[in-house]
């Protein structure tokens, strides 16, 4: 045998035993750890065979990055495969991927992302022990029960996709999630009740939607959960109560929301640490904000330039609170009664006032300013000085009369409203003067109990007709503001905030306007003793325990008729019945405040009921032309009848006759010859002589 014909195929088999243990061409390849980028068609056909060959079959981490015409079902059998990661491959986006049962049995961790995926593959559900899914970056629209049906799932990630809610029960096939971050979708709005399956949920990320809302049930979802981002949405107002979910949230993130007030109370959380309120163009932080999380340890408000009050009150008998970061905000002066919880402070470019600072230097003491060499204050002339360099001086604070929201201002008819005033001074007496020229000195504001709840007035006197309450008065007085539970249109007018001190006597005048909300009333069916009324919006009442909302009807008669409504009615109808039929009403929709009577606002319409209709009146054509027809049909079927049953009776009776003749022995039938003619009788006797003929 010829040596070359025992070389050549052994040389074959040395170089495909190297071109299969060899990395594959345009990857990289780190243990049992393989990593592609921009494979063409024939590179990405020579990765498939060599992930069927030892010993990349049993390669555990496996990423492609920008894979062009990429097939999930190109991809061999892994059995070992506990990592894939897909990226910017927008023609995986199929859906017959994941065919195979046992493609991958031990798959933990799953990547797919920026692949122009639109709906959730039904074929996850084989991915029995996966742990980790990632969908960011794609189209996905929709989050609902039948998405995704992993049990073993933990963490799952869909940032940057199209979704605008979460579907009802769609956790009740992941009882293990831990983590579910929804950043950079198109959410408006979060439900509570929407987590109740989500019994093991932690972390929840909803970063960069378009919340406007949260929605709190009487059920108790969130009760695990411990870290909450509502970070980069549209809230204007937080009201979050451990006593209905978040029980055990530690960690909140509020930041770059519109948040220009912090209210009192506006948390309720017990176990509460860390809360993130940066860039949320903060303007008022009102006493008693903070009242409500006694184990809170760490604040974040900075980059909220135009912070100008924030209250000395607002973190009550907090005795836990550690660390507190105001860098970039308006602070002139930081409140003493802060200054005495806090022992990390983060102070640089506040706009710190440098005669008010010196001042208050020894009661730094027992502060540690960390950014302390980079802070800065502003002296009487504008200049900037660093804090480091500040000697102690003898000139005295100026005391300052805060107007955070400026000398004009408006609201709307039914809202809550409160007109800010406050002096920065220790020394001073605050005085408001109404425009009706009462003058009252302003006490401390009264901090309300955490655990009162206010039940609309609908649902209190529904339970009990008999339900009476001696409300507060509608207008609080404080040294921080000149606050209305429900705004008039009586309260526009000036209001005076009057500083005084032994030194000087300061005022502001702050003109309030009271704008009329557009709520249009209108008949959208109208009936003989029902017309069906409806309107276009509901006035927002923060007082619902004091104002109510009816619905009245009157005529010239001496007829009145009030109903009472909701104000929750969210769909802003209402179907008026029982009325007289061709009778004029005035009808108006009522908001009124229930200790008083008085009315808030009302929108009223003329309607008249339509008369009662005679019966030709109350056909139309189409029911007209059909009872013609129907008539005609009986008139016809009635006249065929009739003439049916006279033809039957004129033949009946011709018969008879014919059968008398027969009988009597005439001839009944009209013959040209005689010889023709035969009688009945002798037609019976030739019958009967031919049947007793013999037969031959």
């Amino acid at each position: 045998m010829n040596s070359k014909t025992i070389i050549i195929p052994i040389l074959v088999l040395l170089y495909n035993s190297i071109l299969v243990t060899s990395c594959p061409i345009g990857c990289s390849c780190n243990g049992t750890s393989v990593t592609c980028t921009s494979l063409t068609n024939l590179e990405l056909d020579l990765l498939v065979t060599t992930l069927k060959e030892a010993p990349y079959n049993e390669t555990t981490e496996l990423y492609l990055d920008s894979v062009e015409n990429l097939s999930m079902s190109l991809i061999p059998d892994m059995l070992v495969l506990r990592v894939l990661k897909i990226n910017s491959s927008p023609s995986t986006g199929d859906n017959d991927w994941f065919l195979r049962r046992h493609q991958f049995p031990e798959l933990q961790t799953l990547h797919f992302i920026n692949c122009g995926l639109k709906i959730f593959p039904k074929a996850l559900m084989s991915l029995t022990s996966l742990l980790e899914l990632d969908l960011s970056g794609n189209l996905l629209e929709n989050l609902g029960a039948d998405s995704i049906h992993i049990r073993s799932i933990q963490r799952v990630i869909i940032r940057n996709n199209k979704i605008k809610s979460i579907g009802v029960h769609v956790f009740r096939y992941m009882p293990t999630l831990k983590l579910l971050d929804l950043s950079g979708n198109q959410m408006t709005r979060l439900v509570t009740s929407d987590f109740t399956s989500a019994v093991s949920l932690r972390e929840l990320i909803l970063r960069g939607n378009k919340i406007e809302l949260i929605e709190t049930d009487t059920t108790d979802p969130l009760q695990q959960l411990e870290t909450m981002d509502l970070s980069q949405n549209l809230l204007r107002e937080v009201r979050l109560e451990a006593q209905q979910n978040f029980r055990h949230l530690f960690s909140l993130n509020l930041s770059s929301n519109p948040l220009h007030v912090i209210r009192e109370g506006f948390l309720q959380l017990p176990d509460l640490q860390i809360l993130q309120l940066h860039n949320c163009d903060v303007v008022v932080v009102e006493a008693g904000a903070f009242v409500s999380l006694p184990r809170l340890h760490s604040m974040d408000i900075k980059n909220n330039p135009n912070l100008a009050y924030f209250s000395p009150l607002a973190f009550g008998n907090n005795t836990a609170f550690y660390r507190l970061n105001i860098q970039n905000s308006g602070f002139k002066r930081i409140p003493l009664t802060i200054l005495e919880k806090v022992s990390q402070l983060y102070i640089k470019d506040t706009k710190l006032d440098c005669s008010c600072t010196s001042r208050d230097m020894q009661d730094y003491g027992a502060v540690t300013i960390v950014d302390w060499n980079d802070a800065t204050c502003r002296t009487k002339m504008g200049a900037v000085q660093k804090l480091s360099h500040l000697e102690k001086s003898e000139e005295p604070c100026r005391n300052n009369l805060l107007t955070p929201f400026g000398v004009k201002q408006s609201a709307i008819v039914g809202q809550a409203y409160r007109i800010y005033c406050a002096s920065d001074g220790t020394n001073s007496k605050l005085f408001w003067i109404s425009p009706n020229k009462n003058t009252t000195e302003a006490a401390p504001p009264e901090l309300k109990k955490s655990s009162e709840k206010k039940t609309d007035y609908f649902t209190t006197t529904l339970l009990d007709p008999s339900f009476s309450k001696n409300h507060e008065e509608r207008i609080h007085i404080s040294s921080e503001y000149y606050g209305f539970d429900v705004v008039l249109e009586s309260d526009a007018g000036y209001y005076e905030c009057v500083s005084k001190s032994d030194m000087k006597t300061i005022t502001r005048k702050i003109e309030m306007q009271v704008l009329k909300p557009e709520v249009y009333l209108n008949a959208s069916h109208v009936a003989t003793t029902s017309v069906h009324l409806s309107w276009n919006r509901n006035l927002k009442i923060e007082a619902v325990d004091r104002v109510a909302l009816r619905i009245t009807a009157s005529s010239e008669k001496m007829f009145k008729r009030q109903v009472q409504l909701s104000l929750y009615n969210m769909f802003r109808s209402y179907n008026l019945v029982n009325l007289s039929a061709d009778k004029e009403y005035d009808m108006c929709l009522e908001w009124y405040l229930t200790d008083s009577e008085t009315v808030i606002y009302k929108s009223c319409i003329t309607q008249k009921t339509k008369p009662f209709k005679t019966v030709m009146q109350s056909v139309n054509a189409k029911v007209a032309i059909g009872v013609i027809v129907v008539l005609i049909i009986v008139v016809v079927f009635c006249c065929d009848t009739c003439i049916h049953q006279k033809v039957a009776y004129l033949s009946r009776i011709k018969k008879q006759a014919k059968m008398q003749q027969s009988v009597s022995g005439q001839s009944i039938l009209t013959q040209s010859s005689s010889a023709d003619a035969t009688t009945y009788e002798n037609f019976q006797l030739s019958v009967t002589s031919a049947s007793e003929r013999p037969l031959i």
